[in-house]
């Protein structure tokens, strides 16, 4: 395939695409992610180079937790289930463990957790059934950021499956939020929108408390985002409005999502970044009161998409700063992140070997060479180490 016949599937100039091919311009926008991998019949995951493999302990443990769950899936570990009352402690837990961007801890309790509520879901009754549930919905969260889309995908379908089975409205919702995100991270933009869309629809009339009200609004959200990235922008708008017109209503959060109104600022962020507005989404992000994000997970979403608004809009020293800031708060949920590596490494090769000191710091972090040749397109890799 030609420079050009690429450019013309994806609606962009031979000179765009060439920029692209020798490391001249980064790919920030998940559209045009989406598109590349579409036109050149590969899987987004190839264009990342995800998963990203491990260069310390801490990694290593999170890298091995996509073969253990893909059993504890398939119902090869064998366990003697606890209590459904201690397995809600441990769910609970371990979502908040993973929203606080600790997902080597959240990862390491996923795949026993799966198993066990597996067991119990075949003669436990509904609450055993929503347990698990559950814990394939906090599964596929985990394991999408690390780039095992796949297996993201079979989990939240796994989820869908048993939320069926149990007929909970609020179930049904959340399992459809997380299928919607793994088909998104996937490259299926207009089936995420659908699978949103549908779900807030079909959950409106039981969204009356917390957990109903919240579902509702995060499938607005996804649905805001996912318009975004197949230029329905004014979808996206009112999707986004619907949400920050419910979120000051809920007050409880039971299924650790922080739906609230500055968690909807948050994804205004997001939004704005497909839309194009690169200019518009530092001044959202600095209108976001960072006091009311409870979570380091929410915190950090702002932080990396802010960085990417900066370095679009030409302002690379205070990207950098940004990313470091998030890096020192979670750097295991920075250091994965495609957007952030695409970025960094765009800098480096921008910077000729004469990046600051706060750049070279930040991409020795992420496993990049900060003095890699400026035509290296991948920005260079650094050595594995502990």
């Amino acid at each position: 395939m030609t420079q050009q016949e690429l450019a013309d599937r994806i609606g962009v100039s031979r000179e765009y695409v060439s920029m692209i091919e020798n490391g001249k311009r980064a790919v920030t926008k998940r559209s045009l992610l989406y598109d590349l991998a579409a036109a050149l019949g590969v899987s987004v995951t190839d264009l990342t180079g995800q998963p990203i493999p491990p260069r310390s302990a801490v990694e290593r443990s999170a890298y091995s937790a996509a073969p253990a769950i893909r059993q504890a899936l398939d119902g090869e570990v064998p366990v003697e289930p606890r209590s459904l009352a201690h397995l809600e402690d441990i769910s609970d837990w371990m979502r908040s463990a993973g929203m606080a961007g600790d997902w080597a801890t959240q990862l390491e309790i996923l795949p026993g957790l799966i198993s066990e509520t597996a067991v119990l879901a075949e003669t436990g009754g509904e609450q055993a059934v929503g347990l698990h549930v559950k814990a394939c919905f906090c599964a596929s969260l985990a394991v999408k950021p690390l780039g095992h889309i796949d297996l993201s995908r079979l989990l939240a379908e796994r989820a869908a499956t048993y939320a069926r089975q149990l007929g909970n409205p609020v179930h049904k919702a959340a399992a459809q939020y997380v299928v919607a995100q793994a088909v998104l991270a996937g490259g299926s933009r207009h089936r995420s929108l659908a699978v949103a869309e549908n779900a807030a629809e079909q959950l409106q009339p039981d969204a009356t408390d917390d957990e109903g009200r919240t579902w509702y609004g995060m499938l607005h959200l996804h649905a805001g985002l996912s318009a975004a990235t197949v230029g329905q922008s004014d979808t996206a708008a009112a999707h986004l409005t619907e949400a920050a017109e419910i979120a000051p209503t809920v007050s409880g959060d039971p299924w650790r999502m922080e739906f609230t109104p500055a968690n909807v600022g948050v994804w205004r962020v997001g939004v704005a970044l497909e839309n194009g507005e690169h200019g518009r989404a530092p001044e959202l992000a600095r209108q976001v009161d960072q006091a009311q994000l409870r979570t380091v997970d929410r915190r950090i979403r702002l932080y990396t998409d802010s960085a990417r608004g900066l370095y679009l809009a030409g302002q690379n020293k205070a990207a950098v700063r940004a990313l470091l800031f998030a890096d020192e708060i979670a750097p295991q949920a920075i250091r994965s992140r495609p957007a952030v590596r695409e970025i960094v490494g765009q800098m480096v090769r921008d910077s000729q070997r004469q990046g600051s000191d706060e750049l070279r710091d930040l991409a020795l972090r992420l496993g990049i060479d900060p003095l890699a040749p400026p035509d290296a397109p991948d920005g260079g890799a650094a050595r594995n180490s502990d």
